[in-house]
């Protein structure tokens, strides 16, 4: 033994030498390993190395990031030497630039782009929440946590004021509608975002907005092997955080002072009346709390995916099958969202000139469950319902117990506020949707350096909706009867894409350094929309969801269907030139002309050009002396793009049924206009300017670019004010215009790399400023956003000619009246013994309008703003703006053998969020409705340690109450106002304004891939075990659920309203990735 022990420390040996680049200098921290050991080292600020190997016969294996690496046999070698070279492909990675792709180190335009890896490990089953804080410049913001909900995605900020501000999404060459809703995460294999003018305008009217381009997975040379992918992901999702609401004890004793304050004998009396004495009250202190909050999204919502591909073929012939199953139960009761989806994309070189390939897809998705967000307003809210609810349990009732006399006691309460798991129980909701994509694309080369490429493509997409109210449900009391209702939604669209190109790619045409690019093309596309609408009312008591929708004729009640067919026409022609001096000096010119039906005969054409240019600085002579720099670029851009997302056939004069009368005693169908049309209506264009630099140091370990843009949109449609002598006041007119300025940085870098250790880091942050330049013939509007739906409800939004899209408009609290804001007055009267004074508002002390309530101590009180003494919507000013000031995310990731280790954030700052939640739910303008427990903080008229009451006001007797040192010693620590003020909580107001900046630990990913020497025994090439934390935390000074939300998006400029949004869940994830 000791002889062999000998021999194998004889075998060892030293080597050393050094690692340098392809010029010859030092690469510091390469990695230097014996292969198939775990011995290794690194190498030094100089590029030297020494390294201890087991014998003769070792290979060393010498890596470092951007290059290839390379073996060596070590042999009787003692000082090895290695020059190793940059790596091809990183070098050569491609992008999707519209019909094209290119080089990265070639672009001259503003893209960022993500690949599969930084999809991978992300949990949601919407790959536009996967993309948040992952690409600078692009906001994406998930109008809730409702499962399926769409996502808004903003790229550089928000041009329009009454057009969708969504980009354009292409998939494998194919405009497709919601892209990131339809696909699957897993079968993404790139995406990549067009922001300047110079990659977009290649779009047209279509880019004003941006473009996502995504590549799905295709297959790959395997040599005629098939390879088998299957991901799997089990997750259980919880609510992250409560609002906190008044206990038992706390909501009994408000009631009882609020019946007392409005002299309100129809309180629910199973629990106080307003002449009970004070001990009832204080009987709830021990009451046990009924949590509706955990009650209806307490539960540990289920969600698991199931992904497997099929990929594969030859140098000829690749293909990939995949199919994603998704089921997502949604944290509320009786909600979950279900999703399939196949993707098949095959490809053949079926000839040296000619390529063919087509892509089939199929999705089909179904939602569950009523939710909680219903632009209908405060009756349709299951939010507030939950929220609202009375915390109390009494002996002998289940859960859902439901009292007919509850639902009766005030007007409030018989719109909506009944017990919310019978709310829910008493409804049924479904929505059904069925995406079929058929696309196919040919490729041939004509003569060298001529291709010509077809892409043909058809989409159906049918939505069904249907939702069933039961007798006790708010709307089948309020429109039914009182008996079942159902409503019945259908939406059709076809859709069909035909783009057809020559390009011409000479890169020696004039000698080695000379490259051009010449692209022509043309592009049909059409969109055909059908939709129907059926509302069938009255049916028979005890009918089931079942029986409504197999029998329309058992409705006594039916309403008009609605009906409409859409066809919209667009066709194009485009052009691009791209000239390449050695890849140093490059420059691309655009050129697209499109028409579109929706615009009338003078304006249905529109020309959008572009130039960029860009100088790779690093391929200089001077700076061939310095190391630090490995790669230097500057580019630049001007463009313009357009917006055709207007409503179609907005030019003419067209007639709708309606204004039916009745004439000679017979009933006459009329017809008349929604508006009056404009045919000098044109395309939303839009001038984007934009500097940019990319650059690399540290032989390729940091990379750097850096964007700064100003984008110009004018001929914005806007609802113009006109002569009322024309019979309309206002029309639709190319009048608006605003302005984005920002800036985008983006970093990634390899941090270290050591042996078997790798950490890599990103980070990317943007700025961006907007302003509304022009509104044509006003200075200002204002917007209503409707977030509670009622007549009374003043404007919310302002768009006003130098502020910002998406300003908050409403009233400056100023706290509450208080006793020194009165004079006091000896009074008397036997109905009101505890009143020994009569309060009087003090001259000069503004007066409210807003308040419909007799001014009293306690009341709120809003800041007079145009100082006429009185509180009324003149008070009106901004108080706020929606908008981010930055957005950006950063992550780490490590790997050390098997294991690797993530973390990602994201951020928001500057922003203002619309908490509308809270302005409902600390007023009380019907009685049994919980409060928010701030409002424990409230002014008080009745003595909580006595149940005695010390104020009063009504319009016959004004204020009046205890002597001013009771009421201000009572009140001395009272942070509100009294909660009953009428319609107080409609007016928009700073109390609803918050800070909506935040930091999320957006997803933290642990994982362990199984070594291939032991995978591979068991016939598997790749075995990777992982878990995944999503929305671990989140850092804000917003009270409500979430900061990065918004429910009212019909507007661009209503950004950042919460009311009844969702909550978003927190997911803990356990998934297998194996491949055979």
């Amino acid at each position: 033994m000791l002889f062999f022990l000998c021999s194998a420390w004889a075998q060892t040996k030293t080597v050393g030498g050094k690692v340098t680049d392809e010029t010859g200098q030092p690469l510091p921290s390469a990695s230097v390993k014996v292969k198939g050991t775990p011995i290794a080292t690194s190498t030094g600020g100089d590029g030297t190395y020494h390294l201890s190997v087991p014998g003769t016969h070792s290979v060393l294996v010498f890596s470092f990031v951007g290059y290839k690496a390379k073996e060596v046999a070590v042999g009787s070698q003692s000082q090895i030497n290695i020059s190793l070279q940059p790596d091809a492909t990183l070098l050569n990675e491609v992008v999707a630039i519209g019909y094209q792709t290119v080089r990265r180190r070639d672009l001259v335009g503003a893209v960022s782009s993500v690949t599969d890896k930084d999809l991978r490990d992300n949990p949601t089953l919407s790959a536009a929440e996967a993309l948040q804080g992952k690409l600078a410049g692009v906001q994406v913001t998930v109008a809730d946590g409702q499962p399926g909900a769409p996502a808004d995605i903003y790229i550089r900020g928000r041009t329009s004021i009454t057009q969708s501000g969504s980009p354009l999404y292409i998939v494998d060459g194919v405009q497709v509608d919601n892209a990131l809703s339809v696909l699957s995460p897993q079968d993404i294999a790139s995406i990549d975002v067009l922001k300047d003018a110079a990659s977009t305008s290649i779009y047209g009217a279509r880019g004003s907005n941006g473009v996502v381009i995504i590549t799905t997975k295709g297959g790959k040379n395997t040599n005629g092997k098939t390879s088998v992918n299957y991901n799997n992901s089990f997750a259980i999702q919880k609510l992250p955080k409560e609002l906190d609401m008044m206990k038992p004890f706390d909501f009994v004793e408000y009631q009882y002072e609020r019946s007392k304050f409005t002299n309100d004998t129809t309180f629910i009396t199973r629990f106080v009346h307003n002449s009970d004495p004070y001990s009832k009250v204080l009987s709830y202190q021990n009451t046990p709390f009924v949590d509706w909050q955990k009650v209806m999204f307490g539960r540990n919502a289920l969600q698991q995916t199931h992904n497997i591909s099929v990929n594969g073929g030859t140098e000829q012939t690749q293909y990939n099958l995949s199919g994603t199953y998704n089921d997502q139960q949604g944290i509320l009761q009786y909600t979950e969202y279900k999703r399939g989806i196949i993707n098949f994309r095959f490809d053949h070189q079926a000839s040296q000139k000619l390529k063919i390939g087509f892509n089939v897809r199929y999705n089909n998705n179904v939602l569950d469950g009523q939710g909680t967000t219903d632009a209908g307003g405060a009756g349709t809210n299951n939010l507030r319902q939950i929220v609202r609810y009375v915390p109390i349990q009494q002996d002998g009732q289940s859960l859902d117990y439901y009292d007919a006399a509850e639902a009766t006691a005030t007007a409030g309460n018989g719109l909506s506020l009944i017990n919310p798991l019978k709310e829910l129980q008493q409804q049924y909701r479904k929505k059904s949707n069925n995406v079929l994509d058929l696309n196919a694309y040919l490729n041939f080369n004509i003569i060298k350096n001529v291709t010509i490429r077809s892409v043909a493509a058809i989409d159906y997409n049918n939505t069904n909706s249907r939702s069933f109210d039961d007798t006790v449900t708010y709307n089948a009391r309020t429109t039914g009867g009182k008996q079942p209702l159902i409503l019945v939604a259908n939406n059709n669209i076809r859709t069909i894409n035909n783009s057809n190109t020559i390009d011409y790619n000479n890169q020696s045409i004039f000698g080695s350094k000379h490259g051009i690019d010449l692209l022509v093309g043309s592009e049909l596309y059409q969109t055909y929309t059908w939709t129907n609408g059926l509302d069938l009312r009255n049916f028979p008591i005890g009918t089931s969801p079942d029986q409504a929708f197999a029998n329309y004729s058992l409705a006594q009640t039916v309403q008009p269907p609605t009906v409409s067919e859409v066809p919209i026409h667009n066709f194009s022609l485009f052009s691009r030139a791209s000239y390449n001096y050695a890849g140093k000096y490059l420059a691309t010119f655009n050129l697209r002309a499109d028409g579109s039906s929706v615009f009338g005969p003078l304006h249905k054409w529109g020309y959008f050009p572009s130039a960029s240019a860009a100088w790779r600085i690093s391929d200089e002579n001077f700076m061939k002396s310095q190391n630090l720099v490995s790669d230097l670029k500057l580019r630049v851009s001007y463009g313009s793009v357009g917006n055709n997302r207007i409503s179609p056939y907005s030019f003419g004069n067209f007639f709708a049924p309606g204004r039916s009368y009745y004439l000679n005693d017979l009933f006459i169908f009329g017809a008349s206009t929604a508006g009056l049309g404009n045919p000098n209506l044109q395309w939303e264009s839009q001038i984007s300017r934009n500097i940019g630099v990319d650059a690399a140091f540290f032989k390729g370990r940091l990379q750097l670019t850096v964007d700064v843009y100003r984008n110009s949109t004018s001929n914005l449609l806007l609802n113009n004010v006109i002569p009322v002598n024309s019979g309309y006041g206002s029309q639709f007119q190319n009048v608006g215009a605003t302005q984005n300025t920002g800036m985008e940085i983006q970093l990634n870098g390899t941090i270290m790399q050591r042996k078997d250790f790798r950490w890599t880091g990103s980070f990317n942050i943007s700025w961006n400023k907007n302003i509304i330049k022009s509104l044509g013939s006003q200075q200002s509007f204002t917007v209503n956003s409707g977030y509670f739906n009622t007549s009374q409800q003043p404007a919310d939004y302002l768009v006003k000619v130098g502020d910002e899209v998406g300003t908050f408009y409403g009233l400056i609290n100023d706290g509450y009246y208080k006793v020194s804001d009165f004079d006091a007055q000896p009074y008397s009267n036997p109905t009101y013994p505890f009143a020994t004074t009569k309060y009087t508002l003090k001259a000069g002390v503004p007066v409210s309008g807003i308040t419909s309530t007799t001014i009293q101590p306690g009341t709120q009180k809003f800041v007079d703003v145009n100082g006429d003494g009185k509180i009324t919507t003149a008070d009106f000013t901004v108080i706020g703006h929606a908008l981010p000031r930055a957005i950006g995310g950063f992550g780490q990731n490590f790997s050390w053998k098997g294991f690797d280790a993530s973390v990602f954030f994201n951020f928001s700052y500057g922003g203002k969020v619309a908490n509308y939640n809270k302005l409902e739910f600390t007023s009380t303008y019907s009685n049994g409705a919980n409060l928010l427990s701030i409002f424990n903080d409230r002014y008080r008229t009745v003595n909580p340690a006595t149940g005695a009451q010390v104020q009063y006001a009504s319009a016959t007797t004004g204020a009046i109450g205890a002597s001013p040192d009771v009421l201000q010693a009572l009140n001395a620590n009272a942070k509100y106002w009294i909660p009953v003020q009428g319609i107080e909580w409609d007016n928009n107001q700073t109390f609803a304004l918050e800070n909506g900046s935040f930091l999320r630990i957006n997803t933290i990913t642990l994982g362990y891939t199984l070594p291939s020497r032991i995978s591979k025994k068991f016939a598997v090439s790749n075995l990777r075990v992982f878990v995944t934390g999503n929305n671990i935390a989140t850092i804000t000074g917003y009270s409500g659920y979430d900061p990065d939300v918004s429910t009212r998006r019909s507007s661009p400029v209503t950004a950042g309203a919460d009311y009844s949004a969702f909550p978003r869940s927190r997911m803990y994830v356990a998934g297998i990735n194996v491949s055979f």
